[in-house]
C-alpha cells in the first residue's frame, strides 16, 4: 500500500508520461479506491500540478490557461457584436436551438426578436438570464432550458458528466458554438470538459454554426472541439482563407 505522498508523486509521473490518465486505471495501479484517487487528484489540481477531467486528469498547462469570462467579454467586442447579430438572424420560430457559453455566443440573446414557439437550451448562466429577459420583454416566446452540471465560476458555465448526459437526450435543429482557437482543419477550446460539451452540441444538431473572430486563428487553445467537416457554417469577420477548404461561399458567413 502506497503512502499518500508516494501516490501523489506516482500520479504526477503517470500524467507526465501519458498526458492523460483515468481514475479507474490509477485506482488499479495504486491499489486504492477510486474515491481515494479523486481526492489525490483534487490535491494535485489545487497545487496546479494537473488538471482534472471527467474520469481522470491531464497535464496542467499554465500557458494555455483561459482568461476569465469578464476579461474575454471585452476583447474584440465590436466584432463579437456583429458576429452575434448575424448568428441571431439564423434562428427561426419553432426551432430547438442550443447555445454554448462563449463571449460571442453570449451576445446572441440581445439580437433575438419576433421569435415564437422556440426552445433554447444552454449551459451558460449568463445566456439563460439574457434569454429570460428577452421573454420578459416579449421579444421572444418559448422555453429556456438551463442545463445542469458542475459550475465553472470563471466562465459562468456548467460542464461535466451530468451536462453531457442531458445534452445527449436532445435533438437540436441548430447549435451555435464558440471556440478558443481554430486552424485550417479544427476548432479548439481551453478547457477539456467545455470542449466536450460543445462537441456533443454539434453531434446532436442538424446544423451547426461556429462563431469565431479573426483573433482566434492559430491561437493557443489545447483541446479539440471538432473537425470542420462536422461544422456546417462559420460566422467570422474576415474573408475565407484559401486553406480552409471545407467551407465555400455559402457556408462561410462573413459579417
Amino acid at each position: 500500500m502506497y503512502k499518500r505522498k508516494e501516490r501523489l508523486n506516482l500520479i504526477r509521473k503517470r500524467v507526465d508520461q501519458y498526458g492523460e490518465v483515468a481514475v479507474k486505471d490509477l485506482a488499479l495501479f495504486l491499489q486504492v479506491t477510486p474515491e481515494t484517487v479523486r481526492k489525490d487528484l483534487e490535491t494535485l489540481e489545487y497545487d496546479k500540478l494537473i488538471t482534472r477531467t471527467h474520469g481522470g486528469a491531464v497535464k496542467y498547462n499554465h500557458i494555455n490557461k483561459e482568461k476569465s469570462y469578464a476579461n474575454k467579454w471585452q476583447k474584440q467586442s465590436n466584432v463579437k457584436e456583429r458576429i452575434a447579430k448575424k448568428a441571431a438572424s439564423q434562428i427561426q420560430s419553432g426551432e430547438i436551438v442550443v447555445i454554448d457559453g462563449g463571449t460571442t455566443t453570449g451576445r446572441i440573446p440581445q439580437y433575438l426578436n419576433d421569435i415564437i414557439q422556440t426552445t433554447i437550451i444552454t449551459n451558460s448562466l449568463k445566456i439563460a438570464n439574457e434569454l429570460n429577459r428577452a421573454i420578459e420583454e416579449q421579444r421572444i416566446q418559448g422555453e429556456i432550458i438551463m442545463l445542469a452540471g458542475k459550475t465553472n465560476t470563471e466562465q459562468d458555465v456548467v460542464k461535466g458528466h451530468l451536462t453531457n448526459e442531458l445534452l445527449q437526450r436532445f435533438k437540436f435543429d441548430k447549435a451555435f458554438i464558440s471556440c478558443g482557437s481554430f486552424d485550417k482543419n479544427d476548432c479548439y477550446e481551453f478547457d477539456l470538459e467545455e470542449a466536450h460539451v460543445s462537441q456533443i452540441m454539434i453531434q446532436q444538431s442538424q446544423l451547426s454554426y461556429l462563431l469565431a473572430d479573426s483573433s482566434k486563428r492559430d491561437a493557443r487553445a489545447s483541446y479539440r472541439i471538432s473537425e470542420f467537416s462536422e461544422i456546417d457554417y462559420m460566422i467570422s469577420d474576415y474573408a475565407k482563407p484559401q486553406d480552409m477548404e471545407h467551407f465555400n461561399h455559402k457556408s462561410w458567413l462573413q459579417i
